[in-house]
């Protein structure tokens, strides 16, 4: 089998999540070539040198046009992984129709192509882990109690706050703006923030680092989302997989499809508001064989069905399927 990626040139995440989707693809012995996402005499010439089983692209908005176009009319399969589903839905809605297939993230979002679009082919497919990335690290201590790794969306900033006013522990964060967000002068000796965003591998040393890693979702109704039609994300972040792959104890929002992916309550906890999320990391910040042997269960479950070697595989069958 052989499938053409066409790639984002992206920064930040996205070129780690390409390169793990190849280095699967490849350990299932397809063949992978790559161009990028911009139509030129080049990218023609190298096209008309293929035969791929499936051309497929992550988010795809930014994909040229006239790209799409031409391998159309090469007939090749296309397919588009929509990544960023359902907060960025009034793009993904206008390329929806340029690809014969469909794997989006979110299973609201999901529910929805599958009503409007029926004719249309469309997968639920989360996004996986990484294992060559996202592993525990031998012999390190725990150097915070808490730890929170991403953008600062107002249900997060509300919950760390919360966290900060009503107890003691130490936290760490992870990403850009959170000291725009924070009265950091008032915890200098529990919270530590680091103002950018930071490589996976970093991630993986502070998931390491913590005795518990919060896994607050992104609302569906942030102001900065382009998501007109309010579809509601009801699906867990990948940032869940990477965290259980670490063999991290997390408390995750409770999103509604958990139960899909992880085993309630013996593989995964999850909090429905900040007053029960507090609670619950007093209860298993003092139950620390609990918390290994939660986490020990979600690494086993991760490393069996939640990763890109999955998910491609996936991918494979959907090809043979559709084809």
């Amino acid at each position: 089998m052989e499938i053409l990626l066409i790639t984002a040139n992206g920064s930040g995440i996205y070129p780690y999540i390409e390169n793990s989707i190849e280095n699967a693809f490849r350990q299932l012995s397809v063949r992978v070539n790559k161009i990028n996402q911009t139509y030129n005499q080049e990218t023609v010439e190298f096209i008309n040198s293929l035969n791929p089983d499936l051309v497929m692209t992550l988010v795809g908005y930014k994909t040229d046009k006239k790209l799409i176009e031409y391998l159309q009319s090469k007939g090749f399969l296309l397919a588009v992984w929509l990544t960023e589903d359902p907060f960025y839905m009034d793009y993904s809605l206008k390329i929806l129709n340029d690809f014969n297939i469909i794997f989006t993230v979110d299973y609201g979002a999901y529910v929805f192509y599958k009503k409007e679009y029926p004719i249309k082919k469309v997968f639920h497919l989360p996004l996986g882990t990484d294992p060559a990335i996202y592993h525990p690290l031998n012999e390190i201590d725990n150097a915070y109690d808490l730890c929170l790794v991403g953008y600062p969306y107002p249900e997060r900033v509300e919950l760390v706050d919360y966290i900060l006013k009503k107890t003691q522990y130490t936290i760490i964060l992870a990403g850009p703006l959170w000291k725009r967000h924070l009265q950091t002068k008032h915890y200098k000796k529990r919270l530590k923030i680091i103002n950018k965003w930071i490589n996976p591998t970093k991630v993986n040393e502070l998931f390491n680092l913590s005795k518990i890693i919060l896994n607050p979702h992104r609302s569906y109704h942030f102001n900065k989302n382009k998501n007109s039609l309010g579809i509601k994300n009801i699906s867990v972040n990948n940032r869940t997989f990477d965290i259980a792959a670490c063999g991290a104890f997390q408390l995750i929002s409770n999103q509604a499809d958990i139960h899909l992916h992880f085993a309630l309550p013996t593989e995964i906890i999850s909090f429905s508001n900040k007053e029960s999320c507090v609670n619950l990391v007093d209860y298993y910040m003092a139950d620390e064989e609990r918390r290994k042997e939660i986490s020990k269960k979600a690494y086993s479950t991760v490393l069996e069905n939640h990763t890109f070697l999955r998910r491609n595989q996936n991918i494979i069958d959907i090809i043979r399927y559709c084809k």
